[in-house]
């Protein structure tokens, strides 16, 4: 009698619908956390760019704001027509149209290699505030005529306050009344909307217009 060995049937290995959906959620959560990760370096990565955007236009501004400060000089300027001379520098509220504090004042140093263009080395230059932003406020001519308009050129954004103050014989003041001097020195703030207040400190060479040194020479014979 002839005796047969069966073999067992195998069972096929598989998944679970239970374990696809653990698998699919695990997956989910990785791919999720590597999203935000990811998101994370990105956001990181754009805001250090225009971080470095920012500091290189207020660099600029800066750069700006010392080539005109640091050449001022004593010089009195005609404006509009008018045969009288006006003061050396000129500031306050409102100046210039300005919607914080504005100044205007006179400064050397355009180079004009031998009167190639048709303007003077000499100018006549402004800061003011409009709508949260600086501008450059400029006369190609020191005394400038009626209907004169001045050029502008915007500077900086995002800047909510322009204020001075002034160093002269009496210490720090918020004012320069005196038209017949330069202060010693300027300081300039910028409060900027981001980053708060930045001040810059410029030293002026002694100015003092002729007349004004009369009566000290008359009292002193």
């Amino acid at each position: 009698m002839r005796t047969e060995h069966r073999q067992p049937l195998s069972r096929h290995a598989g998944f679970t619908l239970l374990e696809v959906l653990v698998a699919i959620a695990v997956f989910a959560m990785f791919s999720l956390s590597a999203y935000q990760v990811m998101n994370g370096v990105q956001r990181s990565d754009e805001q250090s760019r225009e971080h470095n955007q920012r500091l290189q236009e207020i660099q600029r501004a800066m750069l700006m704001l010392d080539n005109d400060f640091r050449q001022i000089i004593g010089r009195q300027v005609r404006q509009q027509g008018n045969n009288e001379s006006g003061p050396l520098l000129q500031s306050g509220e409102y100046l210039l149209d300005s919607a914080s504090h504005g100044i205007i004042f006179t400064r050397d140093g355009w180079q004009n290699p031998q009167q190639m263009f048709p303007r003077s080395e000499i100018l006549r230059v402004g800061y003011r505030i409009i709508d949260d932003k600086l501008e450059r406020v400029w006369f190609r001519y020191p005394d400038t005529v009626v209907g004169t308009e001045p050029l502008v050129r915007k500077v900086l954004q995002g800047v909510t306050a322009l204020s001075f103050s002034y160093y002269g014989a009496q210490g720090w003041q918020e004012a320069w009344s005196d038209n017949t001097r330069l202060p010693k020195g300027i300081a300039v703030t910028l409060t900027l909307e981001d980053l708060g207040k930045i001040e810059r400190v410029y030293m002026l060479p002694e100015a003092v217009l002729p007349d004004a040194e009369k009566p000290d020479e008359e009292t002193a014979s």
